[in-house]
């Protein structure tokens, strides 16, 4: 009996490692390879994502670190968020967000597009010169994929602050002084924010006034002041 039991033990441990085998041979075979990559919401190609997160074709599906992948593409200051999926058996998926420049920084002969969170983005290219231009920012910090640089977080903040049609009035925001913020517009309106307090509810009146006043033919330039949202005060310079 005991012989038995013991020839039972050895043919069922011999099996479970026949089993172990087999399906470690099937996990890592050739049938679970990556063979295509799919993207979404990229302006990137499939093969440049791909590198940037470090993706390889014929490299394990079930054994990519999708989390790792897509931290890396996240790396990149023109995506703000990505999704990277495995689809068995042979196919990886991202999709990601991008961010799009909501104004332009001046940096040496050009311009480096700035996006709605601060991000400095590349080099603008010349379709994208109509942009509002963001003056007074420290240019030895304005590097592609800073996020950290104060003045361009406040001026995104204050152009995402501004309904569409009026933010396409705009010409430059300043921030060279925090205490007097200034929005000009196109047809030299221009608007005295005072500091960042209270940003939203001084967007509000400029918001209501700038297309206004935008709308009337004057040769005198105009100042808004609105660092007191409750009491703007609108006077034109001789």
């Amino acid at each position: 009996m005991p012989r038995e039991r013991d020839s039972y033990s050895l043919w069922f441990s011999m099996a479970v490692l026949l089993l172990v085998i087999g399906l470690y041979g099937f996990l890592h075979s050739p049938f679970f390879r990556v063979q295509y990559i799919q993207v979404n919401g990229s302006s990137y190609s499939p093969e440049q994502l791909a590198q940037i997160a470090g993706i390889e074709k014929g490299t394990s599906l079930l054994g990519l670190d999708t989390e790792l992948a897509a931290r890396r593409l996240e790396q990149e200051p023109i995506i703000s968020r990505a999704i990277v999926y495995r689809y068995l058996p042979d196919t990886v998926y991202i999709q990601v967000e991008e961010r799009t420049p909501i104004a332009m920084v001046p940096y040496e002969s050009g311009f480096f597009g700035v996006a709605a969170d601060g991000t400095v983005l590349g080099r603008l290219g010349d379709n994208a010169f109509n942009l509002p231009i963001i003056t007074g920012a420290d240019k030895n910090s304005i590097l592609v994929g800073n996020k950290n640089i104060s003045e361009l977080v406040i001026a995104a903040r204050i152009l995402s602050g501004l309904p569409r049609g009026v933010r396409e009035l705009i010409s430059e925001v300043n921030v060279a002084d925090r205490d007097c913020l200034k929005v000009i517009s196109r047809s030299l309106v221009e608007c005295h924010l005072g500091g960042p307090g209270s940003i939203q509810d001084k967007l509000d009146v400029v918001a209501t006034l700038l297309p206004r006043l935008d709308s009337i033919s004057s040769k005198t330039y105009t100042i808004v002041d609105v660092s007191n949202p409750k009491r703007p005060v609108v006077r034109k310079l001789p």
